[in-house]
């Protein structure tokens, strides 16, 4: 039976330091590392080159307890327990040339492979299990399968209904094909990505792990945000990303009927014409991104909280770890239909029209109480990776059903 773990995750790891461990692989693996079921887990960090240093002011170790170093790689223990492998590719101008695609191609160097297969064997983590949440790294985990180790793929979100562009797409296409292939399990985060994963792919099982929520961040009390000092009550409050997920018509049209309300808004920005067409109406407030550990204060420190996504076409059909939050920290909140706020319809109100979901938010913010609080037990990220991993265990204890040959790997540079 595996006793280590390789997760490679979508999110860069110096990225997840910087900004704090607020997304699902994060998470996964920050409870990987603290359960039981591994005695060594290795997090295969995307692909790091010159430029993204400069841009973010970093050297190649940049403080870090790096333990094991090659030419162009090195492992570091992080403060969580987990080992993290670094792989620095030259290749520069590929990079600009290709942008977000050239991860796809970043991930199959042969020089990678040979460093992280080095670091295996110099980190004695004979007979490891790999799981893989990054759509970018198919060429690197069909290599690994190649070399007989089981491999697992959580396909959090369904990238097909992303607004990508063509060569993007035709990627994405391609890696969920060869992860059709090479992966024993899939897993995914709600019942719709589960049909559309074994409908076009024929995957089976495509198990659904829903995403979860660490308690011991949303509990106890907190100071309120020095930022929120300047906004009055009753404020009501979204902590996300601005996508193309951020229903800018239906959250215009609420703002500005209940002008006697502060709506604040926090998280990057990542779909620019989504944020154009959001209208800073006098009660909107934006306060750029917030470190997830700060993030909490945020929340205790609202009103209300709001889910306002689109139920189009665009949609993920995903779950939202937002929702989770809000529950775990016992705020009333409003929701769109989908995301998962139908198995959360206990804490959640589900209001779809702008009329529906004004009066819900009024509602909430009259209440002036707290919500049901969620419960640990069946939402929180610790059982949700026990989940994965034994199911990783049943499947590493099984016959590979199928086989395929690993894909043609591309020599990078570094």
């Amino acid at each position: 039976m595996p006793k280590h773990l390789i997760a490679i995750p979508f999110h860069d790891w110096r990225k997840c330091i910087r900004e704090g461990f607020r997304t699902r692989d994060a998470h996964l693996i920050e409870a990987f590392t603290r359960g039981e079921d591994f005695d060594k887990v290795l997090v295969v960090s995307r692909p790091i080159t010159p430029l993204e240093l400069a841009l973010h002011r970093e050297s190649r170790d940049s403080g870090l307890r790096v333990m094991l170093a090659g030419p162009s790689w090195h492992v570091f223990q992080d403060d969580r327990g987990c080992y993290v492998f670094e792989y620095f590719d030259s290749d520069v101008l590929g990079q600009i040339l290709y942008g977000k695609s050239w991860f796809f191609r970043a991930y199959g160097s042969v020089r990678m492979l040979r460093a992280l297969l080095a670091a295996l064997t110099s980190l004695e983590m004979e007979q490891p299990i790999a799981l893989s949440m990054n759509i970018r790294s198919a060429r690197l985990t069909a290599q690994l399968a190649a070399r007989g180790i089981p491999v697992a793929f959580d396909g959090f979100d369904n990238w097909l209904r992303f607004p990508l562009g063509r060569a993007e797409r035709r990627w994405v296409e391609r890696s969920y094909a060869s992860y059709a292939e090479v992966a024993q399990v899939w897993f995914t985060n709600s019942e719709s990505n589960s049909v559309a994963f074994e409908q076009q792919y024929g995957v089976r099982p495509c198990v659904v792990v829903p995403n979860g929520v660490d308690f011991g961040r949303f509990k106890g009390s907190f100071g309120e945000p020095q930022l929120f000092g300047q906004v009055r009550r009753p404020r009501v409050f979204f902590g996300g990303k601005i996508t193309h997920l951020f229903d800018s018509a239906l959250f215009n049209e609420v703002a500005g009927q209940l002008g006697h309300i502060q709506f604040v808004l926090a998280g990057q920005i990542l779909d620019r014409a989504v944020w154009r067409r959001i209208q800073k109406h006098p009660n909107v407030h934006y306060l750029g991104d917030v470190h997830y550990d700060e993030y909490p204060a945020y929340v205790a420190a609202s009103d209300a909280c709001i889910l306002p996504y689109v139920r189009d076409e665009n949609s993920h059909g995903g779950n939202s770890i937002k929702l989770y939050e809000y529950a775990a920290a016992g705020k009333s909140t409003v929701s769109t239909e989908g995301n998962g706020a139908g198995a959360m319809s206990t804490f959640v109100t589900i209001a779809n029209s702008p009329d529906e979901f004004a009066k819900a938010v009024v509602d909430a913010v009259e209440a002036g109480q707290p919500t049901e609080r969620a419960y640990e037990d069946g939402f929180s990220w610790d059982e949700r990776a026990r989940a994965i991993a034994h199911r990783m265990m049943e499947m590493s204890e099984g016959s590979r059903s199928k086989q395929s040959p690993p894909l043609q790997a591309e020599a990078g540079n570094g």
